[in-house]
């Protein structure tokens, strides 16, 4: 029965979640010249194997770093030692049960090479019969892999206790490049942001003016003139976004998920309003940097963990700023033509304020959505309506198309 449970999770665990069978779990991150070990171990199969306590003390924690250090080894092809140093070490529950929870960081001899290890394994295995370690790859940049989904690498259990590891050569442009494709993957997919960026750009073609204390959208920006603004836009939200995925990479910046998810929200719905109203004309480049910072909070949640190295980190940032840009310039280059033809028509405040209530709803949708953390169906009915965009921003060029044509030739006749 165990072995049967054990093929089903080598078949199935890059779909797992952690540790959801009461056996040990190892989870390796590989970097270019170190990696890092999770290890999960049951409470309940640590304390018949070992009879340590198994609480938080000082002395119970002492004797499972020494336990561990003592039952696991990690070794080059050649025979020689890994360092193995746990940095920190806990009786905690990660999932279910309680667990013996450890993060151990290893480094290879001089001259070994850092993705091709001996596992020399025997914690708990060699006292509880029956269990089994299963180690799975989370992370390695060089061999370009990135991302949540887990990789099965293999398993020990009893007299098996060595596991050999071998991920090939490494190389740097698989990092990066893996780094591009999630970046372009996430900000696709990431409709939030996208909006966000949209209902900035929407009144970009054209100036307010204030009538009777009141501001409105009046006038028409020259196109020039439209096209530098977008682009500071873009620009600001770049350096934004940028700043704080750089920091919360590197200097460990963190704010929780729902406050953050929630500003993001929130800054839909102040884009939105500007929309219908201009509150900020003149400086929505200053809006979009300064939103843009809250923005790149959430990109760190994705890539704050790939990349062991200074050098690894540098990379994953940058190919993931880069496939966010490519992205945002795709975006923008497909809604643009739309927005410079239908400025001069009458179309386009009918469109403005379509967009501007569009926002404004969905902005609602979702901050309700974060702050309740339960999904609702109009945000469920709109993430449907934003995978068929590309279908309205053709529809909206069309559209602009002819309205220019109708415009062009009324003096004619």
């Amino acid at each position: 029965m165990r072995w049967l449970c054990l093929l089903l999770l080598m078949l199935f665990g890059s779909a797992a979640e952690a540790h959801l069978t009461p056996n040990s779990e190892v989870r390796l991150d590989l970097g270019q010249h170190e990696a890092i070990a999770d290890i999960i171990i049951p409470l309940g199969d640590y304390a018949a194997a070992t009879g340590n306590p198994t609480n938080n003390s000082a002395a119970a924690l002492a004797q499972a770093r020494r336990y561990l250090t003592d039952h696991i080894a990690f070794r080059a092809p050649d025979g020689r030692p890994w360092t193995f140093a746990i940095d920190t070490i806990a009786f905690a529950q990660i999932q279910g049960p309680p667990d013996l929870h450890a993060v151990a960081r290893l480094v290879p001899p001089p001259g070994a090479p850092a993705r091709h290890l001996i596992i020399d394994w025997r914690a708990i295995i060699d006292a509880v019969p029956g269990h089994f370690a299963l180690f799975v790859l989370g992370s390695d940049f060089g061999g370009g892999k990135l991302g949540e989904d887990r990789h099965v690498l293999g398993a020990v259990q009893g007299a098996r206790h060595r596991l050999v590891v071998d991920r090939g050569d490494t190389s740097l442009l698989h990092g990066f490049g893996a780094a591009f494709l999630l970046g372009m993957r996430h900000i696709a997919e990431g409709h939030d942001h996208l909006l966000f960026l949209i209902a900035l750009l929407l009144p970009a073609p054209l100036l307010a003016s204030a009538t009777d204390g009141r501001r409105r959208w009046t006038a028409l920006r020259p196109w020039r003139s439209t096209l530098w603004h977008l682009a500071g836009i873009v620009s600001a939200f770049t350096i934004g976004h940028s700043l704080t995925l750089i920091g919360a990479a590197s200097f460990d910046w963190s704010l929780p998920a729902r406050p953050v998810e929630m500003l993001i929200a929130l800054s839909i719905l102040i884009s939105a309003v500007h929309v219908l109203r201009p509150i900020f004309p003149g400086r929505e480049a200053v809006v979009a940097g300064g939103f843009g910072l809250v923005h790149g909070l959430a990109f760190a949640t994705i890539v704050g963990h790939f990349g062991l190295g200074a050098q690894e980190k540098a990379l994953t940032i940058l190919g993931f700023n880069l496939g966010i840009e490519t992205v945002q310039l795709l975006v923008v280059a497909a809604v643009l033509p739309s927005f410079l033809l239908l400025a001069p028509t009458r179309w386009f405040g009918a469109v403005r304020v379509g967009g501007g209530v569009l926002a404004m709803v969905a902005a609602t949708a979702w901050l309700v959505e974060r702050w309740l953390g339960q999904a609702n169906i109009v945000g469920a009915l709109l993430e449907r309506g934003f995978a068929q965009s590309l279908w309205l921003i053709a529809v909206l060029t069309v559209v602009g198309i002819i309205a220019r044509r109708r415009m062009i030739s009324k003096p004619a006749a």
